[in-house]
């Protein structure tokens, strides 16, 4: 990765904060949000890309399954009913 990622503060976001945020996520890490307005000038159509599953993002991401189970079963523990899933 250092290879291809040539910034030192990049590198560092890239495993320390992005790689545990999606490390559940079996692919889907970003969206494309179309503009409702082109672009003034040449008409262009615009679009807005982000990361899911962060802070302060447009719309809020489906949780990857795996993680949707672990707090249900979290949720259940905690009022004493065990999970159903084999482990």
């Amino acid at each position: 990765a250092d290879e291809i990622v040539r910034e030192k503060p990049m590198l560092t976001k890239l495993f320390e904060v992005l790689g545990p945020r999606y490390q559940d996520r079996e692919g889907g890490y970003t969206r494309v949000l179309k503009l409702s307005q082109n672009r003034k000038g040449d008409n262009a159509p615009m679009a807005v890309i982000e990361y899911v599953d962060r802070p302060g993002e447009v719309r809020a991401a489906r949780p990857p399954p795996k993680r949707v189970l672990e707090t249900l079963d979290d949720t259940l523990a905690s009022v004493g009913i065990k999970s159903i899933r084999a482990e």
